[in-house]
């Protein structure tokens, strides 16, 4: 039995199992577990339950109906807010899944505001989620679809018959503290915005990730947004020469029993 008023509990998605080292954090199948095995049949005060990251409405419905089929329904407080995810056309994303941003908003001419939104099922956490932090690449990835969704939605708006595709074209990143799979703030700045021409436009923007009051990682971002049709020219043709380089050049070395010298290849190629 709990011996606070209003004891709060945190749970996350299962991905983030050592996370849930701490005694008030739960992944969700060892919540609904507990509640199964009727840990929670004894409540002195009413549990709060909080929704880390990996915590979506699908996962909600779940535990609402573990708690009700237990009778324990009326004794637990949810915290349960579903994020407003940005747009497909925004993150450039297929699936829901790899969203990040979430509940963007302007707060002025050059700032922005979004939360992160972190899906157990994320692409980026498929293969390597190890510790109780969310791995930097997150981070990066966050910072890259806030400035697509930004953009899109802001400025390429602007020129609604026109599709653009966007160029990084540098990016550098300071991670100051560990990132954990709880509640995260976006925020982003426009240092410079050229839109005078709607073929090209440019920025320049930095991109802080918050969480507890203080910030995990800070992006300084240069990047262009440019007509479908001028960057496909530009893309094409350095396709066909990489391809050229390649064929020409490695098509030899490598699979001679005596390949040319480095130099030599490079000379003919």
């Amino acid at each position: 039995m709990f011996e606070q008023p209003n004891t709060a509990l945190c749970i996350v998605g299962d991905r983030f199992a050592g996370f849930a080292a701490h005694e008030r954090v739960r992944t969700l199948r060892a919540f609904t577990k507990a509640v199964r095995d009727g840990e929670y049949d004894e409540l002195a005060h009413p549990l709060v339950i909080m929704a880390g990251q990996g915590i979506g409405e699908y996962e909600w419905e779940y535990v609402h109906a573990v708690l009700r089929a237990r009778g324990v329904w009326e004794r637990v407080l949810f915290q349960d807010r579903v994020p407003d995810l940005v747009g497909r056309g925004e993150a450039h994303k297929c699936r829901s899944e790899n969203v990040l941003v979430a509940d963007l908003v302007r707060i002025d001419e050059d700032e922005y505001r979004a939360s992160l939104r972190l899906h157990a099922d994320n692409e980026l956490l498929l293969d390597h989620q190890t510790g109780q932090h969310v791995q930097g690449m997150v981070a990066v990835e966050a910072v890259r679809q806030m400035f697509l969704a930004v953009t899109e939605r802001h400025h390429a708006s602007r020129n609604p018959r026109r599709y653009y595709y966007f160029v990084i074209d540098s990016l550098a990143t300071i991670f100051e503290n560990f990132l954990f799979p709880l509640d995260a703030s976006i925020h982003y700045r426009v240092n410079r915005a050229d839109c005078d021409d709607p073929a090209r436009l440019g920025f320049s923007v930095t991109v802080d990730i918050e969480q507890g009051g203080r910030r995990s990682s800070r992006s300084e971002v240069e990047f262009t947004a440019f007509a479908s049709e001028t960057l496909h020219e530009i893309e094409h043709r350095r396709a066909g020469r990489a391809l050229d380089h390649y064929l020409v050049g490695s098509g030899r070395g490598g699979r001679d029993v005596h390949p040319e010298p480095a130099g030599l290849l490079k000379a003919k190629g």
